[in-house]
């Protein structure tokens, strides 16, 4: 496959919010945090998509800090992308966060045809982990593939913020 150039990336990234173009791909930022609690338990079962107890949602604080206290979070990007069909989408966190201690879930693949404000999966192992809510948190990738007539039609398509 081959990586697209973070200009070639912009044109399916929607703004506002800013963006930060790099050569490989476009950094986004986080626009909510949901804490899923460590007793919780999630089912997925056809349409069935549910975490209980609810999610719940961090906000900043006076200084614009979210603090991700130990534990699980879905962390939802801040613009619309979509993904064209000749290309499929990655979304991967910053390498800063790797480095500070926060552990990523790998990225999903976002199928051609997909329109949506993605999610990605943060563990925090550590006792705290405060990201300012300015901060890019994530590289949005788009990569070569085989144009197919099918397109994305599933479940999340153009999921919104909560």
């Amino acid at each position: 496959m081959v990586v697209w150039s973070g200009k070639h990336v912009a044109q399916f990234v929607r703004q506002p919010p800013e963006i930060k173009i790099n050569p490989n791909g476009v950094d986004l930022k986080a626009s909510e945090i949901w804490l899923i609690r460590a007793d919780a338990v999630s089912v997925l079962n056809g349409r069935t998509r549910v975490t209980m107890p609810d999610k719940e949602k961090v906000l900043p604080d006076a200084d614009g800090f979210y603090n991700l206290h130990q534990g699980t979070y879905e962390v939802r990007v801040s613009n619309e992308v979509s993904v064209p069909k000749n290309a499929v989408g990655k979304l991967y966190p910053r390498s800063s966060l790797n480095r500070l201690g926060a552990i990523k879930s790998d990225t999903a693949i976002w199928d051609s045809g997909y329109c949506g404000f993605g999610t990605q999966t943060l563990h925090v192992p550590i006792k705290l982990l405060r990201v300012h809510k300015d901060e890019f948190w994530f590289q949005f990738v788009l990569e070569d593939c085989e144009p197919s007539d099918e397109q994305y039609s599933g479940h999340w398509q153009g999921e919104k913020p909560k």
